[in-house]
């Protein structure tokens, strides 16, 4: 069962800003030992952004890319999970028992069940909560985030939306366990993403790690998405409501082909002749 006395951030859809899609999480809602907002693993945002061929993706928040050192885990570390995309329109579980997920693997010394960092498609995904110390299920990270004074959420969506499981044993699926590579990932600096026009400051999101990576569209489908990622331990997650276009650059207005400007002009002109014999005439 949920709950009872959850309290949470309301869910809030996506916000334009500079090119970017930004999703806001709660900046109280990381759990890093009994430590609840603030500490190594608080998530404080995503944002996107899209041109005609290109998607980028920026994440900013406490967790390093290194990850955390944590001794009795699996690999005496624990780093972000994987980016899930779903463009299916169904919840997160049933398009994960569809094979209809996307996903990015970012972080090379996580628990992903594929080799190496990428876009895959037709993924499966699974829990690796357990091996690094982590909650079994949503429902008690969002109990433990209120006992401890924070205010638990998940960006574009409420800490209990539905669509992802809330209860049940190792629940929180957060790593590719398996798919199938379509694309690459090139990392951004943050001197990069600033030029391209990231501005997390300006939702008051400033983690001590910004993220950034972009890869070609063409990896994935065209139309809504919600994309998300957790924490390895699930201590912090965050999705995010998108939709990309095809062959389309939001940023740049449609350009009109030569022929259709030129007939255009050649109609304005006409319509100016026609209008100058008009007058002409009348004044006879």
């Amino acid at each position: 069962m949920t709950f009872a006395g959850l309290q949470q951030a309301p869910a809030a859809a996506a916000t334009l800003h500079g090119g970017w899609n930004y999703a806001i999480d709660s900046f109280t809602d990381g759990v890093t030992g009994t430590h609840i907002g603030g500490g190594e693993f608080e998530f404080y945002g995503i944002a996107i952004k899209e041109t005609s061929d290109k998607a980028y993706v920026a994440i900013n928040s406490n967790l390093s890319l290194t990850g955390f050192a944590a001794p009795g885990t699996g690999r005496g570390n624990v780093n972000y999970g994987d980016l899930f995309f779903n463009f299916s329109g169904q919840n997160f579980n049933t398009a994960n028992t569809n094979r209809s997920l996307f996903a990015i693997r970012f972080a090379e010394g996580n628990d992903s069940g594929v080799g190496t960092t990428g876009v895959y498609s037709h993924v499966a995904a699974k829990s690796v909560t357990s091996t690094n110390l982590g909650f079994r299920n949503l429902n008690l990270y969002n109990s433990t985030v209120v006992f401890g004074g924070g205010t638990p959420s998940m960006g574009d969506l409420a800490a209990d939306d539905p669509y992802f499981q809330q209860t049940g044993i190792d629940t929180v699926l957060n790593s590719i366990a398996v798919g199938t590579k379509v694309g690459e990932i090139n990392f951004l600096t943050p001197e990069t993403l600033s030029v391209l026009g990231l501005d997390f400051a300006q939702f008051n999101a400033t983690g001590s790690q910004t993220i950034g990576f972009s890869f070609d569209k063409s990896a994935m489908p065209s139309g809504a998405f919600i994309a998300n990622f957790f924490a390895e331990c699930a201590n912090d997650g965050i999705a995010i409501k998108g939709s990309f276009q095809p062959g389309v650059d939001p940023d740049v207005e449609a350009v009109p082909e030569p022929s259709t400007v030129l007939g255009t002009l050649l109609a304005f002109g006409v319509l100016g002749i026609g209008k100058a014999k008009r007058k002409n005439h009348r004044q006879k």
